[in-house]
């Protein structure tokens, strides 16, 4: 009896199986064994500039500046504080300069 409870705990311990072996796989046979990808233009002309002397160092380097953080990431609620004020003077500029050319022009 021991055995048989051991036996439980041990089921009850190990996971779920999601797939039996004994079972046909509910896929279609495309997704189970995929044709292979289509090489298109894109992919073409990217090997042929990779090819060229320092594409490797130039794609690299264009990866990490695309990659960095930007300032407004870093510093979100500082630059939301810097461009409602540079906004508020760009708005005060504009009225002020139809002030001041509003009286020229009648």
């Amino acid at each position: 009896m021991s055995r048989q409870r051991q036996g439980q705990r041990q089921d009850q311990n190990r996971s779920p199986r999601l797939h039996q072996p004994e079972q046909p796989p509910n896929l279609p046979a495309w997704m189970i064994d995929p044709p292979s990808p289509r090489r298109t233009a894109g992919d073409r002309i990217a090997a042929a500039l990779l090819v060229l002397p320092g594409a490797a160092t130039l794609r690299r380097r264009w990866q990490v500046w695309q990659g960095r953080r930007r300032l407004y990431q870093r510093f979100p609620n500082t630059m939301k504080v810097v461009g409602f004020v540079v906004s508020f003077a760009v708005t005060l500029a504009l009225v002020m300069a139809v002030y001041v050319l509003l009286p020229k022009l009648s």
